[in-house]
């Protein structure tokens, strides 16, 4: 593993300073400028023979570069604006780009009969098989944000083959579900909860409503994550309770397994999710994993002194240049 620390040379954009406010800030005054060029929509059939379509929008620049696949995160969509900015930034590039909804979020909510979760790497596996051979003759490179890397890093360390794949990156990642609930859940984090579970109520609502679905009554009066992913996360997807499904959707023992260089971007001062684990990966010292470690960013923050764009986006594309190199 290579691993870096950026202690003293980043530096708070002002007044963005502490992790709360670089965690809000994309929220508070981020933009989503129009991404250059035709787009068109790609659906994704899903092997499970549930007949759910994964759905997606396709940036093309039509040149010789790979595809980026962008994962949201919890109760996010194509739409969140970590994705369309990222987006946007590298069809500047002059790659193609693949703003995916997961499983019942967003565009996918009116194709799909269930909803993701943070083990779906078999959805991924569905994505990546279903590409035209036109996106996938330069190579895929795949990008998760927040639970979205949990996504990604469930696909990359089963024993699935991932077809095309030259690498991969994760940006604020949980590697492990129980230590990040713990976190995510505290005392100190419960407006942020509160917002999340607000809009994860509101995501299965558009869910049900497209299916047909008029029975609401296991969402009212829930009041904490937990407790949705306990009525409804859980037993949905097979797993024998909330505790079960943190357990097993957890990466942090199974990273050895990887076979694909794998770019880690967190913060330590990430106010959900903890930076235990990314030490405990640097020791390892893995050699398809490189961490980029910083004190100070938030969770999907990063906004420093220097540049007007979040920080990952520059070491995303950095560590992507140097996969196109020539062996």
């Amino acid at each position: 593993m290579t691993q870096r620390n950026h202690r003293a040379a980043l530096k708070p954009l002002w007044p963005w300073w502490g992790p709360d406010l670089q965690t809000v800030r994309s929220r508070i005054v981020g933009r989503r400028d129009p991404i250059p060029g035709a787009t068109s929509r790609l659906e994704f059939p899903t092997s499970d023979n549930s007949g759910d379509r994964l759905v997606g929008t396709l940036h093309d620049p039509d040149l010789p570069k790979p595809l980026l696949i962008l994962l949201h995160g919890v109760a996010g969509c194509e739409d969140s604006i970590y994705l369309h900015q990222t987006a946007g930034h590298f069809v500047a590039q002059g790659f193609p780009v693949l703003r995916l909804n997961l499983r019942g979020a967003g565009m996918s909510a009116a194709t799909c009969s269930s909803s993701y979760h943070a083990g779906c790497g078999r959805d991924l596996h569905d994505v990546l098989r279903g590409l035209p051979g036109g996106l996938t003759r330069n190579g895929v490179f795949v990008v998760g944000f927040s639970m979205g890397g949990t996504v990604l890093l469930n696909a990359l360390t089963s024993s699935v083959p991932t077809p095309h794949v030259l690498g991969a990156a994760t940006v604020s990642t949980p590697l492990c579900m129980v230590s990040s609930a713990q976190k995510l859940f505290s005392l100190r984090n419960r407006i942020y909860e509160k917002a999340l579970l607000g809009d994860l109520i509101r995501q299965e609502k558009t869910l049900r409503h497209h299916n047909g679905l008029t029975d609401l009554s296991d969402l009212r009066g829930l009041r904490r994550i937990r407790a949705f992913d306990a009525a409804v996360t859980a037993p949905r997807h097979g797993f024998d309770g909330v505790e079960d499904y943190y357990r097993r959707t957890s990466v942090i023992n199974r990273m050895h397994h990887t076979c694909v260089p794998i770019l880690l971007v967190h913060s330590e001062d990430d106010p959900w999710i903890p930076a235990r684990e990314y030490h405990e990966l640097g020791a390892q010292k893995l050699p398809n994993l490189t961490l980029r470690l910083t004190a100070r960013g938030g969770h999907v923050g990063f906004h420093f002194q220097g540049s007007e764009h979040p920080w990952y986006l520059s070491q995303i594309q950095d560590f992507l240049q140097r996969l196109m190199l020539p062996a």
